[in-house]
């Protein structure tokens, strides 16, 4: 395995990230409630699922899925392959565009997914069991600080985000937080919640995990692996800072 030749986050790529957060509350917030319906039906191709890369060091076998795909918009789609007491993940493949056709809300969601396919290697729902803001709530109960929080990675995988800055003044309804992995002050989390939905971003070179989560529906995530080469900030804007990996993200 050929290690990065750089390993420093570049601040233009961090700060997109931030950016990233904001527009995935906007847009998971505003499609839903405001966006036109999905139709019950989307007349567009399918295409096969892609070979799918990962964060762990071998895939886990996953199971296929055996019903129907159904029309229409739905909140559970998939069956769960893995499960934590935190989480639950779904055994879809998310780039194939009959899945994305039931994660989207509306035709716009499903053309910015299927526009976003190239830059990215894994997409999966995972449902939330246990959500920051219950973690907060909680904390606020006992008057405990929240000092880490668990995100979910992929397939079963979950990251302790270790928060040094948290913006939320004491709200468990919405705020900010960043920081790092735990252990690894060389990666970048940035998290945002509000009203039960979630989005971060976790940029980590040492470990080559370079992942966004973007909320679906309250108490639901899609997690996904992405090309830092070509997903936000370019190595053309970023110059000789930007993260260069030397292998395929998400491995």
């Amino acid at each position: 395995m050929k290690p990065p030749s750089k390993t420093n986050l570049p601040a233009a790529f961090v700060w997109g990230g931030l950016a990233l957060l904001v527009l995935a509350l906007a847009w998971g917030g505003f499609l839903v409630w405001h966006g036109p319906e999905a139709p019950d039906h989307l007349s567009l191709p399918a295409s096969p699922p892609h070979p799918a890369a990962t964060n762990l060091a071998s895939a886990p076998s996953v199971t296929p899925m055996a019903r129907p795909i159904p029309s229409g918009f739905q909140e559970h789609l998939f069956p769960v392959g893995y499960e934590s007491t935190n989480s639950q993940w779904t055994t879809a493949d998310g780039k194939d565009t009959n899945i994305i056709r039931q994660l989207a809300h509306n035709p716009l969601e499903y053309a910015r997914m299927v526009e976003e396919n190239p830059r990215i290697f894994r997409r999966q729902l995972v449902y939330l069991k246990k959500t920051a803001a219950a973690v907060l709530e909680d904390a606020k109960l006992t008057g405990t600080p929240v000092k880490q929080l668990t995100l979910p990675g992929l397939d079963g995988r979950e990251l302790q985000f270790e928060i040094t800055q948290d913006d939320s003044q004491g709200s468990s309804r919405q705020g900010m937080m960043s920081g790092h992995l735990a252990g690894n002050p060389n990666s970048r989390v940035t998290f945002a919640f509000q009203d039960g939905r979630e989005a971060y971003t976790v940029l980590s070179p040492d470990d080559y995990i370079y992942l966004v989560g973007e909320p679906r529906e309250p108490g639901q995530v899609i997690v996904k692996a992405i090309d830092p080469n070509t997903y936000g900030v370019g190595p053309a804007e970023a110059g000789d800072d930007f993260i260069k990996t030397g292998q395929p993200v998400g491995k």
